[in-house]
């Protein structure tokens, strides 16, 4: 069985390439060490395009919209694949390109500006929101509530301390 979101370090990946650039094949590879055949295939790519470096961890990047629109210009015009494209500028997967070319048909250059988080919420106009102001009356009943609730525990407070001088006393 394969375990999504497991990691793995550069040495298994290296020897995983390595095994099936011997002669092995992918599938039969994959299949030995638990992968799924298109994360084995990846990681050839990388390798091929890179070395060993390719199989390293690489830290999270933000690409600039320019950045994104040289990929998404350069996939179509030189015929690639999006797993070539993706080895061809060092990208890790090839589901960020292609989430990046259908921003870019449905809305631009503005579809490729970072957008990082979750979207804001539409923002509610404050003048509909019925606010209410307490009169001075109504702040005086609150305030009157509290105290009275203060000194219903006060003398709750009083009686349990006589209760317990009382058993002292017995004692």
């Amino acid at each position: 069985f394969m375990n999504k979101n497991r990691k793995h370090n550069a040495v298994f990946k290296l020897e995983a390439v390595k095994e099936h650039l011997s002669g092995e094949s992918l599938t039969s590879v994959a299949m030995k060490h638990g992968l799924s055949r298109s994360l084995l295939t990846r990681w050839v790519d990388r390798y091929g395009a890179h070395g060993v470096e390719g199989l390293l961890p690489k830290r999270k990047e933000y690409h600039s919209a320019e950045f994104k629109l040289k990929v998404v210009t350069h996939y179509p015009s030189q015929a690639l694949s999006l797993r070539d494209c993706c080895s061809h500028h060092g990208i890790a997967h090839e589901g960020t390109v292609l989430s990046w070319v259908r921003r870019y048909e449905a809305s631009g250059i503005h579809g490729l500006r970072e957008q990082r988080g979750r979207p804001k919420l539409m923002k509610k106009d404050k003048s509909s929101k019925n606010v209410h102001v307490p009169t001075r009356v109504e702040e005086l009943e609150k305030e009157n509530l509290y105290l009275k609730a203060e000194n219903e525990l006060l003398k709750k407070l009083e009686a349990l301390a006589q209760a317990r001088e009382a058993q002292k006393k017995k004692r």
